[in-house]
């Protein structure tokens, strides 16, 4: 059975194109962080830039870059969601969600499976694929009894990753994101919500805010925490900060049981 309750808190960070920078700002940041169970951190962390700024500061899961998020997680004695880094495998780039152990462990990795295409109102075209690998693999991660179901960002718009999450029996979907203002605005509340009700899941969504310096593209921020119901537990602005929340076990219970639409699934 999953603990009554799980407390999370959420980083809405801007993040640069060098790293160095960004793991010193996140230095302060996880200072400051507010007591909780599970600390969720937005997609690609620490490095936010060109495409060459991503190829240049991809590295191994066993470099300096995650060892510095498990040296954090022992040290607070508390699960860390990295929402993303890049993750280097021989001659390809993953982008690649890791989620630690209050021991600072390895519990989970999750390759991004669906990679963001898009043209811009200026006809510059964001291409993902340039730069990643895309991953094939969902990936269950057990926080606390929690069952949890990883994704990044893109993987929203696709609701089958998160059915099968929860015909796996998933309380919890992850989605750390750096949305960008113009998809945000439109989709990215809508989206998030309805991951939540038609999974009758938590779902915790950390974004990046700010602008890419790199290429001017600007982060919609707008973090979030859904409940099962759909309901908006918490939510960001457009700033950088922490965003705390208590996801109850019973919530889900009483959402499933009030409409027990898990059941009724014949497809």
């Amino acid at each position: 059975m999953p603990r009554p309750t799980l407390n999370v808190a959420m980083l809405q960070f801007c993040a640069g194109p060098r790293s160095r920078n960004n793991l010193a700002r996140l230095e302060d940041w996880l200072t400051r962080a507010p007591a909780a169970d599970v600390l969720a951190l937005p997609e690609v962390v620490t490095v936010r830039g060109s495409d060459d700024d991503l190829r240049a500061a991809a590295e191994p899961l066993t470099g300096p870059v995650l060892s510095f998020f498990s040296d954090w997680a022992r040290r607070r004695a508390v699960w860390i969601l990295v929402g993303s880094i890049l993750e280097r495998d021989g001659a390809d780039v993953y982008n690649t969600s890791v989620l630690l152990d209050r021991r600072g462990l390895i519990a989970a990795t999750y390759r991004k499976i669906h990679l963001f295409e898009a043209r811009l109102p200026d006809q510059r075209v964001i291409r993902e694929s340039d730069v990643y690998r895309a991953g094939n693999t969902p990936v269950m991660a057990d926080i606390e009894g929690w069952p949890t179901g990883l994704s990044i960002c893109y993987d929203v718009r696709f609701p089958e990753l998160y059915r099968d999450y929860a015909a796996q029996g998933a309380c919890c979907l992850m989605i750390p994101a750096n949305f960008t203002q113009r998809t945000g605005r439109d989709h990215w509340e809508i989206l998030v919500r309805a991951r939540a009700i038609e999974n009758q899941c938590f779902v915790v969504a950390p974004n990046q805010c700010g602008v890419n310096p790199a290429t001017g593209v600007v982060s919609y921020g707008h973090s979030m925490v859904v409940g099962p119901w759909g309901d908006v537990v918490a939510r960001a602005g457009d700033y950088e900060q922490w965003l705390s929340a208590a996801l109850s076990y019973n919530e889900i219970t009483a959402t499933r049981s009030r409409i027990p639409a898990l059941d009724h699934r014949r497809i």
